[in-house]
């Protein structure tokens, strides 16, 4: 019991407060270890997305020391540690408390959504960042709320309408967040996954599903000279003919990436290293320097194509558990939609590092694919 309460805090913390939730996931940490020692049951760390993790970390450490700037990279690598919320809610949630989980988890994103609101709407931020340190963190994580959200809609038809009627209004607010972030990037890998599980749920209807969609964003957009405003910044900042603006500094660090991938293709440069090597070789204007902006040329550039062949099989593996785990516990087949999004804003951003995003999609992946237990309320 005081294990669900714990994982319920970190629900709603993961929303919140990155150093709460990351308390929360070293208090995780150490009961799972001590489960583990108790009852020997190491199922969790035996299957293949616990597998590659640890040859993940083993890669990350390799390249840190082979890399460039080894205090520097070993420093970087311990934000790893933030994936451990989805094996430590593997080890220690048997969903048998789902409600109660996903009542604070969806109570601390309804909070979160109406941060970001009033920033837009009473503050006059141009962009919405909630409690979050960017807008583009904010937006990674509304996108996978919202999925979250949209998912369970259809996928679980809960008993507690309480729990139903909230996880409505998490649908409704991130959706709003989203927008209000103004992030392109995750308004699009939420539109793409939409239209994948429209396709999943209606087939050939998914079509006039998405038409509307698309349709209402136009009208939206259309109507709202702000949020037009936003998403032309790059045309009119002549993308293309410049890299200093969203797209056209992405276009120059991933043909900096790409190239320095080349030159180091084993291990790597090592992690934190990125805007060093930026400066050294990159004479184009950007807007930022910190990473490639796509977390899969990123993490090839830290760990070279080793270490992202190890993360592609972790993926590929979280994939084939989720999916197995959908066709015995309804609330999985949400998690795959949730795990979609969040490869999809990789395209764009470096949300495999953002550790706010990492938290709050890791346990919600754990909770949404809870391994025993029935819960009585599905």
């Amino acid at each position: 019991m005081f294990e669900t309460i714990l994982i319920a805090l970190g629900a709603f913390s993961v929303n919140v407060s990155i150093s709460v939730a990351q308390l929360f996931l070293a208090l995780l940490i150490v009961f799972s270890a001590v489960k583990l020692y108790k009852t020997k049951d190491f199922t969790v760390l035996n299957d293949w997305p616990a597998k590659f993790f640890i040859l993940m970390a083993a890669s990350q450490l390799t390249s840190a020391f082979a890399g460039i700037n080894p205090s520097v990279s070993l420093s970087a690598v311990t934000s790893t540690w933030t994936y451990l919320y989805l094996f430590a809610c593997m080890i220690l949630f048997d969903g048998k408390n789902l409600n109660r989980v996903l009542a604070a988890f969806f109570a601390g994103s309804i909070l979160n959504a109406f941060s970001g609101i009033y920033d837009v709407t009473i503050t006059g931020m141009e962009r919405a960042i909630g409690y979050y340190t960017h807008a583009l963190t904010y937006g990674n994580a509304a996108a996978v709320v919202f999925i979250a959200a949209l998912g369970l809609s259809f996928f679980v038809k809960f008993k507690d309408l309480k729990l139903r009627y909230l996880i409505y209004a998490a649908a409704v607010l991130s959706l709003i967040a989203l927008i209000f972030s103004g992030s392109r990037g995750p308004i699009l890998s939420t539109l793409l996954t939409v239209f994948l599980l429209s396709i999943y749920l209606y087939r050939l209807k998914a079509v006039a599903v998405i038409s509307v969609l698309v349709v209402g964003f136009a009208l939206f957009t259309a109507s709202s000279p702000d949020f037009r405003k936003k998403l032309m910044t790059d045309r009119e900042r002549q993308v293309g003919t410049t890299s200093a603006s969203s797209v056209g500094t992405r276009i120059v660090l991933w043909k900096a990436a790409v190239k320095a991938i080349s030159e180091r293709p084993v291990f790597g440069f090592g992690s934190g290293t990125f805007k060093e090597y930026v400066d050294k070789n990159v004479t184009e204007l950007v807007l930022s320097k910190a990473h490639a902006h796509n977390s899969y040329l990123h993490y090839a550039y830290s760990n070279g194509l080793l270490g992202l062949a190890l993360l592609t099989g972790f993926i590929v593996s979280l994939f084939r558990y989720t999916i197995r785990r959908s066709k015995e516990y309804p609330p999985a087949k949400a998690a795959i939609f949730v795990l979609l999004v969040f490869l999809l804003e990789g395209l764009t951003e470096n949300n495999f590092g953002d550790s706010e995003v990492v938290m709050l999609t890791m346990l919600l992946l754990a909770v949404l694919t809870a391994r025993v237990g029935q819960n009585k309320n599905l």
